[in-house]
């Protein structure tokens, strides 16, 4: 047996077919070469499987034998201290501090707040007109966190950081990103010199709101406040850049990647209309004025929200790189060497989710998938810190909209994905209109 299992060896044509195609160049790697197989990428090599006793090799390993993948490359761009990018030691330090804020009674005083967000968006659709249904999406979630996480209540200020985020997340290129030969100024016209001195107006946006906060006596309870007064482990306050960077990390990843979710169930939903018709009817059941807690408990949107993220997970894929060699599935992989979880070649196991292809939400009332069998979010120790968070806004927000607006597609055609920025979504504008 070759050291490494086989797969495509041009990692130029691989990531441009990726990036073109991130579902079907993942899913055909596996018909062609099975699993695991070999995935040429600009970081390395990295060995790829799909299979749920492959993955609980990787997920039951110990995390110190891991570093987070493209650390160095990264760095640059998305900060030293981004979550994402950490390893051992400081990584578990990092997630200790903010897991809190993301579950339990924390996680549920955002209810009455993402309701109240999703009925004012939603409100403002025209009555038989088409309009995109991401874009509203999107609103949604980057209010949700600018106020939950950011804590702006004040209309001026969350509309400063939201014009500030935005403009970050388009800047945000996979060129530069992983190309360290395009992060040049160019005169100042390149995407590399946009996009710092657009994250250098953030920063100077974000410092002003940290020293109010400082300066100010009043108790507050956002995200950003309670990291603000928490100490890491050495008793040390976070400094200005280490916040800025936990902040654009959620801020920027979370709103994205939650829009992008709630769209495509959205889409699905209004495919079939039985499965329309059965969860309308369950979130009207519910009695008004409606309870977060109660919605959260419903059957049938549970298993949407799932069906949703399980037939387009927003992270097709997840890597790692070894410290340490490490026997996958027959091959003994040495260190230095790149690990990836092909969440979408699991999630479209036909042994595990019979017509993989399609839309069928009754297969999570039916029964119950492990860890290795379901992972939309990642798994292990670098589980998605915001998976919560993620789901509870999606049932918030589909209960909100479905209770009082009738909707319907406008073209209702089958929808690809395609990479934006870092993650997945539609590769063309769902547009929708409220009857």
């Amino acid at each position: 047996m070759s050291r490494l299992p086989s797969g495509p060896s041009n990692a130029l044509f691989t990531t441009v077919r990726y990036l073109r195609d991130p579902f079907g160049s993942l899913l055909g790697a596996a018909r062609k070469y099975g699993d695991p197989f070999t995935w040429p990428t600009f970081l390395g090599k990295m060995v790829v499987t799909g299979d749920p006793s492959g993955i609980k090799t990787l997920l039951s390993a110990d995390p110190d034998i891991y570093e987070a993948l493209g650390a160095d490359l990264l760095a640059p761009v998305l900060g030293e201290n981004n979550l994402i990018l950490l390893s051992g030691e400081r990584h578990r330090g990092m997630r200790k501090l903010q897991n809190p804020q993301f579950h339990g009674e924390r996680l549920h005083a955002y209810g009455r707040l993402i309701t109240s967000i999703a009925d004012e968006h939603a409100g403002r659709w025209p009555l038989g007109q088409a309009f995109s249904i991401q874009k509203t999406m999107q609103a949604i979630s980057l209010d949700v966190i600018l106020q939950a996480v950011l804590g702006l209540g004040e209309p001026a200020a969350r509309a400063a950081f939201r014009d500030a985020v935005l403009s970050i997340v388009a800047a945000l290129k996979p060129s530069f990103m992983f190309i360290r030969a395009l992060r040049r100024p160019m005169l100042g016209l390149s995407a590399w010199a946009r996009f710092q001195r657009l994250r250098a107006t953030s920063a100077a946006l974000f410092e002003k709101e940290l020293a109010a906060r400082r300066a100010s006596a009043e108790p507050r309870e956002d995200i950003l406040s309670l990291m603000l007064a928490s100490r890491k482990e050495d008793g040390s306050a976070f400094g200005d850049e280490e916040l800025l960077e936990q902040m654009i990390s959620l801020i920027g990843a979370g709103h994205e990647t939650t829009a992008s979710a709630l769209t495509w169930a959205l889409y699905h939903v209004h495919r079939d209309p039985s499965v329309k018709a059965r969860l309308v009817e369950e979130v009207r059941g519910l009695a008004a004025p409606l309870d977060p807690q109660a919605v959260t408990r419903l059957p049938y949107l549970d298993a949407v929200c799932s069906e949703a993220l399980r037939l387009n997970p927003v992270a097709p894929i997840v890597g790692r790189t070894l410290r340490r060699g490490l026997t996958l599935q027959g091959y003994d992989l040495p260190p230095e060497i790149s690990v990836g979880i092909g969440i979408v070649n699991l999630h479209r196991r036909a042994d595990l989710y019979p017509e993989p292809e399609h839309f069928r939400p009754e297969r999570f009332l039916s029964r119950e998938y492990g860890p290795f069998e379901y992972l939309p979010f990642g798994g292990g120790s670098r589980r998605c810190l915001g998976a919560a968070f993620a789901v509870y806004e999606m049932k918030l927000v589909l209960a909100t909209v479905l209770r009082s607006h009738s909707l319907r597609l406008i073209r209702d055609v089958p929808v690809r994905a395609a990479l934006r920025n870092t993650t997945v979504g539609p590769a063309s504008t769902i547009e929708m209109a409220r009857d």
